[in-house]
Order: C-alpha cells, then structure tokens, then sequence
C-alpha cells in the first residue's frame, strides 16, 4: 500500500459496488454520478496500489484482491459506524444504558434489526405515555443507549461472566452451565464454494466424510460455527475432524476468502444470503437433514431478572414485541451440559445509540 487508507466513503463505495455489481447500480444506491464513483474507485485503486475492480462493457466486479480488501473493510467501517454511533450519544445526553455483547453473525446481521425495532417501540411507548400524562416524556422510555461488543461466543461468555455484558448472544451449541439462557431462534449453516469450485457443479450432495476430507475456511477456535461444524463431524461414524485451509477472524474475511477460491466453508446462512444473490458464492447440498445451530442469549443469575431495557430487547430478539412493551418475555430457558464454554478474549468493543 502506497499510503494510509483514509478516506472511509471510498471503502464504503466499494463495498457498495461489490454489492450491486457494476458502477453504474451502486452510483444510484449512493446518490452520485456514474462518472464521479468511477473517479473515485480509481483513485482508491491507486492509493492501495492494487486493482480492486475489473471493468467490462456489461459492468464492473471486483476482483479477488478487491473481494479481499471488501472483506477486510467490513471491521474497519463497523468501528467507524459505532464510533459515530457513540459521539452521537455523548451529544445527546441520553442516561439509559444497556451493555450487551454478541457473537458475529448475530451482531452483523440481527442485532441491528433488534436495535431499530427496540427503538420504534421505546418512542412509541413515551409518546403513548406521554399522552396520558403531562405531555412530557415519562423517564422510563427515553431511548436506551445499547453498548455492544462484538467478540465469538466464547467471549461473548466471558463478557457476561465478568458484568461487562449484561446480556449476552450466542450461536455456540456449547451452552454455559453458571448463566440463565434463552432461546431465541435456530441458525441454517450452509457448506459454500466459490463460483469455480468443482463443489459448485456437483450432481449428487456431499456427504460428511467428503466435507471433513477437503481442507475448509474456516473461523478461529471458539467461534459457534466452526463448534457447531465440529460436533457434527465428530458425531459420525467414524468420528470426523475437519480439514484446515486457512483460519480467520471474522464471517467477513471467511467469506472473502472462500469467494478467492482459497477453499470451500461453513458458513451460516445470513451471513451469506448476498453473496449468493449475487452469485459470489454457491450453496453446496450436503447429504442428510440441515445443519443447523440454536441462537442462544444469556445473562448472570444475579441479574436475573433483567433491568426493563434489557427484557425490552430480549422480547424483540425472541420476537416477542406484539405482545406489548410493558409485559416481560416469557423466557424459554434452555437446559445446558454441565460443563461451560472456553474463554477468548471479546474481538471489539463499540457504542449503538439508540436515538
């Protein structure tokens, strides 16, 4: 690389890119001439010193080197989206907080839908509230400032664990044995190829053993997919173990990696349900039911139960809310094994202001 990476909204642009697949697509998703992206993606291009997008008559795509930079963007501007999140609640004022922690494929695709549907209702229960009282928005629905970290589901544990989370979302099948758990909803995982793949043409569904023969993509120990893929295997007969090919820190770097053609993986489902629109990834039939994995919150027994923020956003994640604001979750609790997950360490710490 030539010089630092500064300029955000170009990586953001080219993401958007990525996405859409040609300039022209992505220009009008970000409001700006077709002429003026392509300026930027251009200079990006020479301030990396890679070529990130290959361009055709019928549009541009990225290449891999572009897939890969993409992927490792995403962390970059997720820190970006909650440093800005987090100046916005220091200018607010706003006292109500809520520290939660969750796993990646949850907190990049879940927790923001939660987030804004916690929000909506908060603000419509203070109006509802306000109506019925002085006209002055009660305390008690001022909109919540949620604290997320973001880490696997083994630090996602610890988080709880040690009262830096007060609550807590896990895609681990090994559930902690010391923490109240919750149900929330069940995860498909999906074996995914690059385009190229001989996996991308196959006729006839893999079979476990083919899958723990190939060397995978696979996400770092600790991770509830790379543990929910594990039991699977080993619940053969014989016992498999999977194959490495490389190992990786985020969903995002995973999924870039298996689009280059490094090796197939495992990956769930919402983390790449737009690789596949878009054809950057193939879903491969795995012989046998689904893969699938239990989406899982949990919280200290000594916090338990938990504050009305935290019952209010545990009753959108399990999709609760028409029953009403006020009312607390009925909790399905789960039993766990007796013995809990390893500790890891959390992977990044942010603010999400709800405003």
């Amino acid at each position: 690389m030539k010089e630092s990476v500064h300029d955000l909204g170009a990586l953001r642009s080219l993401r958007e890119v990525g996405r859409q697949g040609s300039i022209a697509a992505a220009a009008t998703v970000l409001g700006v001439s077709q002429q003026a992206l392509s300026a930027r993606m251009r200079t990006l291009e020479r301030t990396m010193g890679v070529a990130l997008l290959a361009r055709t008559p019928s549009g541009s795509h990225l290449t891999e080197q572009g897939r890969l930079v993409v992927g490792w963007a995403e962390d970059v501007l997720d820190a970006a989206d909650r440093l800005e999140a987090g100046l916005r609640s220091i200018r607010s004022g706003v006292s109500h907080r809520l520290a939660i922690a969750a796993s990646q494929t949850i907190a990049e695709h879940l927790v923001p839908h939660w987030l804004v549907e916690l929000r909506t209702l908060e603000l419509s229960a203070g109006e509802q509230a306000a109506e019925l009282s002085t006209g002055e928005q009660p305390a008690g629905y001022l909109p919540t400032v949620v604290e997320l970290t973001v880490a696997n589901s083994t630090g996602v544990i610890e988080l709880v664990r040690d009262g830096k989370a007060d609550l807590g979302f896990i895609e681990t099948p090994h559930l902690p044995s010391d923490l109240v758990t919750a149900r929330l909803r069940d995860d498909e995982l999906l074996v995914v190829a690059a385009p190229g793949h001989r996996w991308a043409h196959r006729q006839r569904p893999l079979t476990p053993a083919e899958i723990a023969s190939t060397p995978l993509v696979m996400r770092e120990a600790g991770s509830g997919t790379r543990d929910t893929l594990t039991d699977h295997l080993a619940a053969q007969e014989p016992p498999l173990r999977a194959a490495i090919a490389m190992e990786l820190g985020t969903s995002a770097a995973v999924r870039s990696a298996i689009a280059a053609g490094v090796g197939p993986g495992v990956l769930s489902r919402l983390a790449v349900r737009d690789d596949l629109v878009l054809g950057r990834l193939v879903a491969v039939e795995v012989a046998g039911p689904p893969l699938t994995r239990q989406l899982t919150a949990v919280w200290r027994p000594d916090h338990d139960p938990l504050p009305p923020e935290g019952q209010r956003l545990l009753a959108v994640a399990q999709g609760a809310t028409r029953r009403g604001l006020t009312e607390p979750p009925q909790l399905q609790r789960v039993p766990v094994p007796p013995k809990g997950d390893p500790v890891r360490p959390a992977a990044c710490r942010g603010l999400v202001t709800l405003q």
